[in-house]
Protein backbone atom coordinates (compact mmCIF):
# COMPACT_ATOMS: atom_id res chain seq x y z
CA UNK A 1 0.00 0.00 0.00
CA UNK A 2 1.31 3.62 -0.78
CA UNK A 3 2.08 5.47 2.04
CA UNK A 4 -0.40 8.55 2.61
CA UNK A 5 0.78 12.02 1.52
CA UNK A 6 1.33 14.69 4.14
CA UNK A 7 -1.16 17.23 5.26
CA UNK A 8 0.66 20.63 3.54
CA UNK A 9 0.06 23.40 5.99
CA UNK A 10 -2.47 26.00 4.90
CA UNK A 11 -1.44 29.85 5.49
CA UNK A 12 -3.46 31.87 8.13
CA UNK A 13 -6.50 33.01 7.12
CA UNK A 14 -5.31 36.61 7.12
CA UNK A 15 -2.58 36.27 5.44
CA UNK A 16 -4.80 34.83 2.30
CA UNK A 17 -6.94 38.27 3.29
CA UNK A 18 -4.11 40.51 3.27
CA UNK A 19 -2.67 39.31 0.00
CA UNK A 20 -6.21 39.20 -1.63
CA UNK A 21 -6.39 42.70 -0.60
CA UNK A 22 -2.92 44.16 -1.80
CA UNK A 23 -4.08 42.15 -5.06
CA UNK A 24 -7.31 44.00 -5.08
CA UNK A 25 -5.18 47.33 -4.75
CA UNK A 26 -2.91 46.92 -7.25
CA UNK A 27 -5.24 46.10 -9.72
CA UNK A 28 -6.94 49.71 -8.90
CA UNK A 29 -4.40 51.35 -8.61
CA UNK A 30 -3.56 49.91 -12.26
CA UNK A 31 -6.44 50.89 -13.88
CA UNK A 32 -6.34 54.27 -12.75
CA UNK A 33 -2.93 54.67 -13.91
CA UNK A 34 -4.07 53.45 -17.38
CA UNK A 35 -7.14 55.63 -17.59
CA UNK A 36 -4.98 58.56 -16.53
CA UNK A 37 -2.57 57.55 -19.48
CA UNK A 38 -5.04 57.02 -22.28
CA UNK A 39 -4.58 59.29 -25.60
CA UNK A 40 -7.47 61.79 -25.63
CA UNK A 41 -9.73 63.28 -28.20
CA UNK A 42 -9.56 66.86 -28.80
CA UNK A 43 -13.36 68.27 -28.33
CA UNK A 44 -13.45 71.79 -29.48
CA UNK A 45 -14.71 71.35 -32.73
CA UNK A 46 -17.44 69.36 -31.80
CA UNK A 47 -19.74 71.98 -30.55
CA UNK A 48 -23.08 72.90 -32.88
CA UNK A 49 -23.13 75.98 -34.98
CA UNK A 50 -26.51 77.93 -35.11
CA UNK A 51 -27.55 77.48 -31.77
CA UNK A 52 -30.28 80.05 -30.52
CA UNK A 53 -29.37 81.67 -27.30
CA UNK A 54 -31.57 80.58 -24.47
CA UNK A 55 -34.74 83.10 -24.12
CA UNK A 56 -33.89 83.15 -19.87
CA UNK A 57 -30.51 83.67 -18.98
CA UNK A 58 -30.97 81.90 -15.90
CA UNK A 59 -33.00 78.81 -14.24
CA UNK A 60 -35.32 80.08 -12.03
CA UNK A 61 -37.51 77.64 -10.04
CA UNK A 62 -41.05 77.75 -8.58
CA UNK A 63 -43.37 75.71 -6.23
CA UNK A 64 -46.80 75.08 -7.84
CA UNK A 65 -49.98 75.60 -5.79
CA UNK A 66 -47.13 77.63 -3.37
CA UNK A 67 -46.42 80.72 -4.96
CA UNK A 68 -47.88 81.43 -8.68
CA UNK A 69 -45.82 84.57 -8.71
CA UNK A 70 -42.62 83.27 -10.11
CA UNK A 71 -44.65 81.52 -12.83
CA UNK A 72 -45.98 84.92 -13.92
CA UNK A 73 -42.82 86.18 -13.88
CA UNK A 74 -41.19 82.99 -16.10
CA UNK A 75 -44.14 83.55 -18.39
CA UNK A 76 -43.89 87.01 -19.09
CA UNK A 77 -40.10 87.29 -19.44
CA UNK A 78 -40.46 84.16 -22.01
CA UNK A 79 -43.01 85.68 -24.23
CA UNK A 80 -40.79 89.15 -23.89
CA UNK A 81 -37.56 87.19 -24.95
CA UNK A 82 -39.46 85.77 -27.67
CA UNK A 83 -41.14 88.95 -29.44
CA UNK A 84 -37.52 90.16 -29.26
CA UNK A 85 -36.24 86.69 -31.46
CA UNK A 86 -39.26 87.44 -33.82
CA UNK A 87 -37.84 90.52 -34.66
CA UNK A 88 -34.27 90.16 -34.83
CA UNK A 89 -33.65 86.72 -35.43
CA UNK A 90 -36.70 85.71 -37.70
CA UNK A 91 -37.68 82.42 -35.43
CA UNK A 92 -41.38 82.19 -35.82
CA UNK A 93 -42.82 81.01 -32.20
CA UNK A 94 -41.37 81.13 -29.07
CA UNK A 95 -38.27 81.06 -26.99
CA UNK A 96 -35.63 78.74 -26.77
CA UNK A 97 -35.56 76.97 -23.49
CA UNK A 98 -33.29 74.29 -21.77
CA UNK A 99 -34.86 71.00 -20.71
CA UNK A 100 -33.41 71.96 -16.86
CA UNK A 101 -35.58 75.49 -16.97
CA UNK A 102 -38.91 73.17 -17.36
CA UNK A 103 -37.95 70.39 -15.09
CA UNK A 104 -37.39 73.22 -12.29
CA UNK A 105 -40.62 75.31 -13.03
CA UNK A 106 -43.26 73.02 -15.32
CA UNK A 107 -46.00 74.53 -14.98
CA UNK A 108 -44.70 78.22 -16.22
CA UNK A 109 -43.90 76.66 -19.68
CA UNK A 110 -47.39 73.80 -19.76
CA UNK A 111 -49.21 74.96 -22.93
CA UNK A 112 -46.24 77.52 -24.06
CA UNK A 113 -45.33 78.00 -27.36
CA UNK A 114 -41.47 77.13 -27.58
CA UNK A 115 -37.92 76.87 -29.06
CA UNK A 116 -35.98 73.60 -28.43
CA UNK A 117 -32.22 72.43 -29.39
CA UNK A 118 -30.67 69.13 -28.75
CA UNK A 119 -29.42 65.64 -30.17
CA UNK A 120 -31.53 62.35 -30.43
CA UNK A 121 -30.60 59.94 -28.75
CA UNK A 122 -31.52 56.05 -27.92
CA UNK A 123 -34.26 54.87 -30.40
CA UNK A 124 -37.18 56.78 -32.62
CA UNK A 125 -40.18 55.12 -31.78
CA UNK A 126 -42.94 55.03 -34.46
CA UNK A 127 -46.21 55.17 -33.16
CA UNK A 128 -49.48 56.06 -35.08
CA UNK A 129 -49.75 59.96 -36.04
CA UNK A 130 -45.71 60.58 -35.30
CA UNK A 131 -43.09 59.09 -32.99
CA UNK A 132 -41.73 59.28 -29.84
CA UNK A 133 -37.63 60.11 -29.06
CA UNK A 134 -35.46 61.26 -26.30
CA UNK A 135 -34.03 64.64 -26.85
CA UNK A 136 -30.99 65.67 -24.75
CA UNK A 137 -29.42 69.34 -24.45
CA UNK A 138 -26.77 68.68 -22.36
CA UNK A 139 -23.46 70.22 -23.36
CA UNK A 140 -22.28 66.33 -24.68
CA UNK A 141 -24.85 66.88 -26.67
CA UNK A 142 -24.42 70.49 -28.42
CA UNK A 143 -20.68 71.66 -27.02
CA UNK A 144 -18.12 68.60 -26.78
CA UNK A 145 -19.83 65.57 -28.09
CA UNK A 146 -19.74 61.71 -26.54
CA UNK A 147 -17.77 62.28 -23.87
CA UNK A 148 -16.49 58.47 -25.04
CA UNK A 149 -12.60 59.81 -26.20
CA UNK A 150 -12.13 63.01 -24.01
CA UNK A 151 -12.11 63.99 -20.63
CA UNK A 152 -14.29 66.93 -21.04
CA UNK A 153 -17.02 66.55 -18.60
CA UNK A 154 -20.03 68.14 -17.87
CA UNK A 155 -22.78 66.98 -15.46
CA UNK A 156 -25.50 64.80 -16.41
CA UNK A 157 -27.15 64.09 -18.90
CA UNK A 158 -30.41 66.39 -19.39
CA UNK A 159 -33.32 66.44 -21.97
CA UNK A 160 -36.97 65.83 -22.83
CA UNK A 161 -39.08 63.76 -23.91
CA UNK A 162 -40.03 64.48 -27.10
CA UNK A 163 -42.87 63.68 -29.70
CA UNK A 164 -42.60 64.46 -32.88
CA UNK A 165 -45.88 65.02 -35.23
CA UNK A 166 -46.49 63.51 -38.70
CA UNK A 167 -43.21 62.75 -40.23
CA UNK A 168 -40.74 64.73 -38.30
CA UNK A 169 -39.02 61.84 -37.59
CA UNK A 170 -38.18 60.72 -40.84
CA UNK A 171 -35.84 63.50 -41.35
CA UNK A 172 -33.88 62.12 -38.75
CA UNK A 173 -30.84 60.14 -39.97
CA UNK A 174 -29.36 58.47 -36.56
CA UNK A 175 -29.99 58.99 -32.91
CA UNK A 176 -26.83 58.91 -30.96
CA UNK A 177 -25.06 55.99 -28.58
CA UNK A 178 -21.84 55.46 -27.53
CA UNK A 179 -19.12 57.27 -29.56
CA UNK A 180 -22.11 58.67 -32.10
CA UNK A 181 -23.67 61.82 -31.57
CA UNK A 182 -26.73 61.66 -33.24
CA UNK A 183 -28.89 64.45 -34.98
CA UNK A 184 -28.87 67.91 -33.38
CA UNK A 185 -32.31 68.89 -34.36
CA UNK A 186 -33.75 72.65 -33.86
CA UNK A 187 -37.60 71.83 -32.50
CA UNK A 188 -40.81 73.85 -32.36
CA UNK A 189 -43.75 73.19 -30.45
CA UNK A 190 -45.84 73.34 -27.16
CA UNK A 191 -44.37 71.73 -23.64
CA UNK A 192 -47.48 69.83 -22.15
CA UNK A 193 -46.32 69.75 -18.09
CA UNK A 194 -48.50 65.95 -17.43
CA UNK A 195 -49.07 64.76 -21.20
CA UNK A 196 -51.80 61.91 -20.76
CA UNK A 197 -49.96 59.72 -23.69
CA UNK A 198 -46.54 60.09 -22.13
CA UNK A 199 -48.08 58.41 -18.85
CA UNK A 200 -48.22 62.31 -17.29
CA UNK A 201 -44.79 62.69 -17.99
CA UNK A 202 -43.41 66.43 -19.25
CA UNK A 203 -43.35 66.54 -23.01
CA UNK A 204 -42.63 68.62 -25.81
CA UNK A 205 -44.97 68.00 -28.85
CA UNK A 206 -43.14 69.26 -31.32
CA UNK A 207 -44.89 70.66 -34.98
CA UNK A 208 -41.35 71.57 -36.50
CA UNK A 209 -37.97 70.43 -37.02
CA UNK A 210 -34.95 71.70 -38.46
CA UNK A 211 -31.22 69.96 -38.28
CA UNK A 212 -28.73 72.02 -37.34
CA UNK A 213 -25.91 69.02 -37.65
CA UNK A 214 -25.71 65.45 -38.68
CA UNK A 215 -24.46 62.79 -36.66
CA UNK A 216 -20.90 63.37 -35.80
CA UNK A 217 -18.94 59.58 -35.11
CA UNK A 218 -15.98 59.46 -32.83
CA UNK A 219 -13.22 57.30 -33.27
CA UNK A 220 -11.70 56.67 -29.80
CA UNK A 221 -7.58 56.57 -30.59
CA UNK A 222 -5.56 53.29 -29.73
CA UNK A 223 -4.52 53.05 -26.15
CA UNK A 224 -0.83 50.67 -27.06
CA UNK A 225 -0.03 50.91 -23.33
CA UNK A 226 -3.48 48.86 -22.75
CA UNK A 227 -3.13 46.33 -24.83
CA UNK A 228 0.12 45.23 -24.06
CA UNK A 229 -0.70 45.44 -20.42
CA UNK A 230 -3.73 43.16 -21.46
CA UNK A 231 -1.62 40.78 -23.50
CA UNK A 232 1.18 40.71 -20.30
CA UNK A 233 -1.84 39.59 -17.90
CA UNK A 234 -3.13 37.16 -20.18
CA UNK A 235 0.24 35.54 -20.52
CA UNK A 236 0.83 35.62 -16.82
CA UNK A 237 -2.89 34.05 -16.19
CA UNK A 238 -2.05 31.17 -18.54
CA UNK A 239 1.19 30.33 -16.72
CA UNK A 240 -0.18 30.97 -13.49
CA UNK A 241 -2.94 28.21 -15.12
CA UNK A 242 -0.11 26.21 -16.40
CA UNK A 243 1.34 26.23 -12.68
CA UNK A 244 -1.37 25.06 -10.79
CA UNK A 245 -2.21 22.22 -12.98
CA UNK A 246 1.24 21.16 -12.88
CA UNK A 247 1.36 21.56 -8.64
CA UNK A 248 -1.96 19.40 -8.40
CA UNK A 249 -0.73 16.35 -10.80
CA UNK A 250 2.24 15.75 -8.22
Amino acid sequence: MSEPRPARRRPPTRWLLLGAAAVLAVLVVGVVWLEARHPQLDPSGNAVQGVPPLALDDEPTCRRFVDEAPIEEIRERLASAAAVERIEEGFPAGGRVSSTQVFLCPSAYDGKQVTYVGEVVGEVLPRRGGAWAQVNDDDYALVTGPVVGHRERSGFNTGLSVWLEGDLAERIEAPGRPALRGDVVLLRGTILRADPDDGGGITLRATELETLAGPLELEPPLHTLQVVVAVVLTLLAIGASLWAWEVRRR
